[in-house]
C-alpha cells in the first residue's frame, strides 16, 4: 500500500506541473496577443441610411407591335391570354389603397380638401416615382385602378392624370440634378404639374402651324413665346414647343415665371423660362405623353358608368302608363347597349395596360390611342341616348355629366386626328412589309406572272369570304368558337384593305383621309373583340362571379361589331363612288365655296 501511493503521487505531482507550465503560457500568450490587436468597438447601425431596393417586375422578351402586325393580318395568339400582371400581394396593396380612396371619393359630404389629403396620404401624387423617392413605383395597371377610384371627382382625377405622365417625362427628360430639385415637392401634392402640350388652332404635333417656340436667348437661357391649352393656372406647367425648324421638345415651367397670363382655358406665354428635358428622345416622349390617352379613356368610361347608375337611379321608382318605367325594353336595350359599350372599353384598358407592364419597350402607342378611340366614338354617341330618359327632369345634372364626357373625349383632340394617327402609322408599318408587292401591283403590265398568282390568291377576299387558317379558337375556351372564327374573319380582312388602299393610291395614301378613317375604325373595333374574348375567357376559365354573363356579353359584342367591321373594309374596297364618298366630299366643296346651303327652299317657285 505503501509503494502505491508513493508511486501516485510522484505521477499526480507530474501531471500538475505540466498543467499549471502549460497554463502559465497560455495566459501569457494571451496578454501578448491582446497588446498587438485593436479592440474591438460596438458598431451602431443607421437603418434610414439603407438603400430601399427598387420594385422590380417580371417582364416577358420584347414582341413585334401587336396592332401594327394586324394591318398586315398577323396575330400573336398567346395574347389571347388576358393580362395577369400583378401578384398577391401586389393586388392586396392595391385594393387597400383603393378601399381607402373609395370611402372618400364616394362621400359626397367630403370637401375638396378633405380628398386632396386622402391622396396625400395614400402617396398618389407620387404613384410613378420610384421607391427610392417615397414613391408607390405605379405601373399603368395600378393607375388605372386607382383613377377609377378618384373619378368621382372630375377635376382631380383629370389633375392627377396630367400630373403622372408629366412625372414620367420629367423622369426620363431632366438630369438628376435637376429632378432632385423638384421630385420632393411634386411628389408630396404640394404642387403639381400640368400639361401644356395642345394649340388652339393645331391638333397634331407635326402640322406646319405648331405656334409655340423656344429660343435660346443670349444668356444660354431657354425663352418659350406661344399660346396652349390649359385648364389650371397654379403650379408647374410641362409645355410642348417647337425648336429649330421642326423639332420638338419639352420644357419645364416653374411655378411664378414671369410672361405668363390666363384667359380661360388657354395660357400665354411671353419670353418665359423653361428648363428643357434634354434627356429623352422625342420618340419616347411622344410614348410617354400618349398614355394621357389610355387615361383619358379611364375616365370617360367611368362617366359612362356613373351615367348609367343615375339612370338606374331615375328609372327605379317611376311607372309609364302604369306600367314600371323599368320594364319598357327600349329603356332596357339602351341600358344593355351602354353596358356592352362599358365592358368592352374596360377590357380594351386593362388589355393595353398589361401589353405596357408585362413586355419589355412595347410599342403600344396604336393601342393606347385606340382606347381613347373607342370610348370617344362608341361611348359618347352611347351617353347621349342614356341622358334622353331623365333629359327635361334633370337637365343640370344630364348638361354636367355630358360636358365632363365631352371634355375628357376630345381634350383638344379631334376623332378625325385620332383616327389620323392610328392608321397612317398602321400603314407605315404594312408599307414596310409590303413594299415590293405593292409595286409589282402597281405595274402589272411589267409583272404578268405575279398579277395571276395574286389574282388566284386573293379570290377568296374579293367575294369576302377568307380561309380561316389563324385558328385563333385553339387559344380561348371552346364555347366561344363562333366568336374566335368572326374575329378571325376580321383580321384577315385587313391586309386586303391595306392592299387596296396602297395599290389605289400609292404615295398618295396619306390624304386617302375618308378611307384612312374607316380602317381606324375597323382596327379599333379588332382591338376592343380581342380584349373582350381573351377577358371572359380568362373569367369563365378560373370561374370568376358572373363568368357566363361575361361570356355573353362577349359573345354579342363580337356578333354585334363584325357587320361594322365587314361594312368599314367592304367599303374600303367598292371605293370612293360606290361608297359615296365622292358625291358627300363635292357636296361640301360646294357649300364651303359658296358659304350656302345650295337648294332652294321648298316653297320657292319659278312660275305661277
Amino acid at each position: 500500500m505503501n509503494i502505491a501511493r508513493t508511486l501516485c503521487v510522484k505521477q499526480l505531482n507530474g501531471i500538475s506541473r505540466t498543467i499549471s507550465r502549460k497554463i502559465g503560457f497560455t495566459a501569457t500568450n494571451y496578454e501578448a496577443t491582446n497588446a498587438v490587436q485593436p479592440k474591438i468597438q460596438e458598431e451602431k447601425f443607421d437603418f434610414e441610411d439603407l438603400q430601399v431596393i427598387e420594385r422590380t417586375e417580371q417582364r416577358k422578351p420584347k414582341i413585334p407591335p401587336f396592332m401594327k402586325d394586324v394591318f398586315v393580318s398577323v396575330f400573336q395568339r398567346d395574347l389571347l391570354a388576358y393580362p395577369e400582371i400583378l401578384d398577391k400581394e401586389e393586388t392586396e396593396s392595391m385594393e387597400k389603397r383603393a378601399e381607402t380612396l373609395d370611402k372618400v371619393f364616394q362621400d359626397k359630404t367630403k370637401s375638396k380638401e378633405e380628398r386632396r389629403n386622402v391622396l396625400k396620404s395614400t402617396k398618389m401624387y407620387a404613384a410613378p416615382v420610384n421607391w427610392t423617392r417615397n414613391g408607390l413605383a405605379a405601373n399603368q395597371t395600378e393607375s388605372i385602378r386607382y383613377l377609377e377610384t378618384v373619378s368621382p371627382d372630375f377635376e382631380l382625377a383629370h389633375e392627377l392624370s396630367d400630373h403622372w405622365v408629366a412625372l414620367r417625362a420629367l423622369q426620363h427628360g431632366l438630369t438628376a440634378e435637376q429632378y432632385a430639385a423638384v421630385i420632393d415637392e411634386l411628389s408630396t401634392g404640394d404642387a403639381t404639374v400640368t400639361l401644356c402640350i395642345k394649340e388652339r388652332i393645331a391638333e397634331r404635333l407635326a402640322q406646319p402651324d405648331f405656334r409655340t417656340t423656344a429660343t435660346l436667348d443670349a444668356q444660354g437661357v431657354w425663352r418659350i413665346t406661344g399660346e396652349k391649352m390649359c385648364t389650371r393656372g397654379d403650379g408647374f406647367m410641362l409645355v410642348l414647343c417647337k425648336v429649330e425648324a421642326d423639332h420638338l421638345k419639352a420644357f419645364l415651367v416653374h411655378p411664378g415665371a414671369t410672361g405668363v397670363t390666363f384667359d380661360g382655358n388657354f395660357v400665354h406665354f411671353q419670353k418665359t423660362t423653361g428648363t428643357p428635358l434634354s434627356q429623352i428622345p422625342n420618340a419616347d416622349l411622344g410614348k410617354i405623353f400618349g398614355i394621357s390617352r389610355l387615361h383619358a379613356a379611364t375616365l370617360c368610361r367611368c362617366q359612362l358608368k356613373y351615367a348609367i347608375s343615375k339612370i338606374v337611379e331615375y328609372v327605379k321608382p317611376r311607372s309609364f302608363s302604369g306600367k314600371p318605367l323599368a320594364e319598357l325594353s327600349t329603356i332596357r336595350a339602351i341600358v344593355g347597349e351602354s353596358l356592352l359599350h362599358v365592358y368592352a372599353s374596360e377590357s380594351t384598358e386593362y388589355f393595353t395596360a398589361g401589353l405596357i407592364d408585362g413586355y419589355v419597350d412595347p410599342d403600344a402607342e396604336l393601342e393606347m390611342a385606340m382606347c381613347r378611340n373607342y370610348i370617344n366614338s362608341r361611348g359618347l354617341f352611347s351617353l347621349i341616348n342614356l341622358l334622353e330618359i331623365p333629359a327635361l327632369e334633370q337637365e343640370e345634372e344630364c348638361k354636367k355629366i355630358f360636358d365632363r364626357m365631352r371634355i375628357l373625349a376630345s381634350g383638344g383632340e379631334s376623332l378625325d386626328g385620332i383616327n389620323t394617327f392610328i392608321a397612317l402609322n398602321g400603314i407605315h408599318h404594312a408599307g414596310k412589309i409590303m413594299a415590293e408587292e405593292i409595286k409589282q401591283i402597281r405595274n402589272p403590265l411589267m409583272h404578268p406572272a405575279f398579277i395571276i398568282k395574286k389574282a388566284l390568291s386573293n379570290r377568296h377576299q374579293v367575294k369576302d369570304d377568307p380561309k380561316l387558317t389563324l385558328h385563333l379558337s385553339e387559344h380561348l375556351h371552346p364555347t366561344l368558337k363562333p366568336a374566335s372564327d368572326q374575329l378571325e374573319y376580321c383580321v384577315l380582312r385587313m391586309r386586303f384593305a391595306c392592299e387596296t388602299l396602297m395599290s389605289r393610291h400609292g404615295m398618295e395614301v396619306s390624304v386617302a383621309y375618308m378611307e384612312l378613317k374607316r380602317l381606324a375604325e375597323a382596327a379599333t373595333l379588332i382591338l376592343a373583340m380581342t380584349s373582350v374574348l381573351a377577358r371572359a375567357s380568362r373569367a369563365y376559365c378560373i370561374g370568376l362571379r358572373n363568368a357566363e354573363i361575361e361570356m355573353k356579353l362577349a359573345t354579342c359584342f363580337v356578333s354585334k361589331t363584325i357587320s361594322e367591321v365587314r361594312q368599314l373594309i367592304l367599303d374600303i374596297d367598292n371605293g370612293e363612288f360606290l361608297n359615296h364618298d365622292r358625291f358627300k366630299v363635292e357636296f361640301g366643296r360646294k357649300v364651303l365655296d359658296t358659304n350656302t346651303v345650295l337648294v332652294e327652299r321648298p316653297t320657292s317657285r319659278v312660275f305661277w
